[in-house]
């Protein structure tokens, strides 16, 4: 057995780009049919080691959910290998079944609409031949809250939150050391996100499950995972730590700040801002709502936070707080896409 749960080497795939006008018109021309190749993945190479939340992000199209369906058998690649749990992905695909829990990206698909929750649960128990079905139905729906109320509704009746709880639900079963997520934050509360994101730090009970998520919510990759590959037009853009990629940020030429002011000033919030940009090396002051105010300053001019503050006191404005603003997973990202940076 490997030290990586998951490993692709040089793995391309393209999709063949369909025309249906152009395509009738062909037939109907008797004229000889011509395909157009699109790039989903380039020569992609990638090693997540075992027991590691590794996290995946890339605007859309990028790439993202062919790589995970390639990984879950799904789809095969054109060229080069990927393995998982040890297991290639083409001449082992058996293996690699019996190693991952998938939540896909589609997560509501393969349920029985007319068959409660709990039904649904157990038939996947049984197909997945776990020991003791009914009690690990239990044990997965109590992890996630499941509630009895709605274990026992028909899976059609139930809010598009709860749906992707018992999907999320099924993707746990089989209890596998690899478990994939696309989007698993899609349709959930904001009060079981904050559970979700505990969950996925304790690896949902299993202490060397590696865990590989595709998300577009970057505060939960941020959050959750110990690395990022950041992927773009079907090639990795860069992998690295989350501290990493955010200390990319610091090349930019300037640093942002926040500033908060009393509720009697609110009302003069875009008079100081007009007023704050006056001063030497703010670049930009704009609104923040809730009587904040992000400033933009020069590195080189770092001496002009002084000012700012004597500029607040000059318009009579009183100051709760100045700080630092902290960078952002999100942020760091777009300069890498915008920067190309490998």
């Amino acid at each position: 057995m490997t030290e990586y749960a998951i490993e692709l080497e040089g793995v391309s795939k393209l999709f063949e780009k369909v025309d249906f006008k152009r395509k009738l018109k062909n037939m109907i021309l008797l004229r000889g049919m011509t395909s157009e190749k699109t790039t989903a993945l380039n020569e992609v190479s990638l090693e997540v080691e075992r027991g590691e939340i590794f996290g995946l992000l890339g605007p859309n199209g990028a790439g993202k959910t062919t790589m995970i369906k390639i990984l879950n058998t799904i789809l095969t690649p054109d060229s080069g290998s990927a393995k998982v749990n040890g297991f290639d992905v083409v001449k082992e695909s058996l293996g690699v079944r019996q190693s991952i829990g998938i939540l896909p990206e589609d997560s509501e698909r393969g349920f029985f609409w007319r068959l409660s929750a709990r039904t649904n649960l157990l038939f996947y128990a049984r197909e997945y031949m776990v020991e003791c079905p009914k009690e690990r139905v239990e044990e997965v729906s109590q992890l996630l809250g499941l509630e009895d109320e709605d274990m026992s509704k028909w899976f059609q009746k139930l809010s598009k939150g709860t749906k992707q709880k018992v999907a999320l639900a099924r993707s746990l079963i089989p209890d596998s050391p690899v478990l994939f997520m696309d989007e698993p934050q899609r349709s959930l509360d904001v009060l079981f996100m904050s559970t979700l994101k505990e969950l996925v730090r304790e690896k949902l009970g299993k202490e060397d499950r590696t865990i590989f998520l595709s998300s577009h919510d970057m505060h939960f990759i941020e959050e959750t995972c110990d690395r990022v590959a950041v992927i773009n037009k079907g090639r990795i853009v860069t992998v690295r730590k989350v501290k990493e990629l955010k200390a990319l940020f610091g090349g930019v030429d300037t640093i942002a700040y926040t500033l908060e002011v009393t509720t009697d000033s609110i009302g003069r919030q875009e008079a100081l801002c007009e007023n704050l940009r006056l001063v030497d090396g703010v670049e930009q002051a704009k609104p923040m709502g809730a009587g904040k105010i992000e400033v933009q300053v020069r590195k080189n001019r770092l001496d002009s936070v002084n000012r700012i503050l004597q500029t607040v006191m000059d318009q009579k404005c009183g100051v709760v707080s100045f700080a630092r603003m902290e960078v952002g997973l999100d942020e760091a990202i777009m300069k890498l896409l915008r920067d190309g940076e490998n």
